[in-house]
């Protein structure tokens, strides 16, 4: 039985914003003004369950994971990515390009400066919306701050300088957030453990063999492609949302030589996104890459959530943010 689950943590706002995704929004306000980020999370166990073959004899299986681990139900949104910037660069120094300007100048871009408030802004009706523009070092530094509340420390740990990752985490071993791996990925979108009795992979991550536009936001042809809100089309069988469509995401893989969806520094891209078309979304695509410190207009991510999850306990306090943070898993 698949287990819903939310990560709570007292940083910065989501609130009303996820309360519409039926995510839990308690948590503890350790001063005035502290306010939340919920990140809601299913289950995907089954462990050991068997790879898809390859679609090609170049390219290894996928999906066969040894461990239960918690994935992002949803993208990671605008509201979550603001409240982050909010939290660890409240005074708009960008010191490690975690904001670019092309999230306020851009009509995918959901993310605004206000130099006179000193705040990071959401655009109107954009709260819901995936976070794009964003680099897979940005979601790095993401989930490090999920972990630890250090963006340059965490389950990746970044140079000295800031311009690379010296460490990355063993997804079978770690325990904190971090960002799916090819396989995590791949077993929350298409693997459904009742399909046909014993088990088996779905073609498109809708629990079906064949997709339609009113099953997933990508390029049908004629319509205008826009980005939807998160949750808006049909669940994986375990219950995660827009892994086929909306935006490409992040995979915590590296591309593998011999094969040519990219270089070996480049990390893997998988699911698709609103202006590509359905074939991109099949458990038959070899997915696609990026430079990690590169970002477009259709990039974005989700979270994974590794290993044994931490009690409610007491965080080191934010840079910038004199206030104590929590961390609460509840169960849905």
């Amino acid at each position: 039985m698949d287990t819903h689950t939310t990560k709570t943590r007292t940083a910065v706002l989501l609130a009303a914003a996820m309360i519409t995704l039926g995510a839990a929004t308690t948590a503890f306000a350790a001063t005035p003004g502290s306010q939340l980020i919920t990140m809601p999370t299913v289950t995907v166990g089954d462990i050991g369950n068997p790879a898809n073959p390859a679609p090609y004899d170049d390219l290894p299986s996928f999906g066969s994971v040894s461990y239960e681990y918690q994935i992002g139900k949803y993208e990671v949104t605008n509201s979550q990515y603001a409240a982050f910037l909010n939290a660890v660069d409240s005074t708009g120094a960008n010191t490690y390009n975690l904001y670019i300007s092309d999230m306020s100048s851009s009509i995918y871009g959901g993310i605004t400066w206000n130099s006179s408030s000193g705040r990071y802004e959401v655009k109107a009706g954009f709260d819901l919306k995936p976070v794009v523009y964003v680099s897979f070092y940005d979601a790095a530094r993401f989930v490090n701050w999920l972990t630890t509340g250090d963006t340059e420390n965490g389950l990746y740990v970044f140079s000295a300088n800031g311009l690379t990752i010296t460490s990355n985490p063993d997804h079978a071993t770690s325990t904190g957030w971090a960002i799916a791996s090819e396989d995590e990925w791949y077993k929350a979108a298409y693997y459904d453990p009742n399909k046909g009795g014993a088990g088996g992979y779905w073609a498109y991550p809708t629990q079906s063999d064949s997709i339609s536009d009113s099953q997933a936001n990508f390029y049908n042809g004629w319509d205008e492609p826009v980005l939807m809100e998160v949750g808006s089309f049909v669940p994986s069988a375990y219950g995660t949302f827009d892994q086929g469509g909306n935006v490409l995401e992040w995979n915590d893989t590296l591309i593998y030589e011999g094969v040519e969806r990219g270089y070996g520094t480049d990390r893997v891209m998988r699911g698709g996104a609103f202006d590509g078309y359905e074939d991109e979304l099949a458990t038959s695509s070899i997915g696609s890459s990026g430079y990690p410190d590169g970002y477009y207009h259709d990039f974005g991510f989700r979270v994974v959530l590794l290993g044994q999850v931490p009690e409610p306990g007491t965080y080191a306090a934010l840079a910038g943010l004199a206030m104590l943070v929590y961390a609460a898993l509840r169960r849905r």
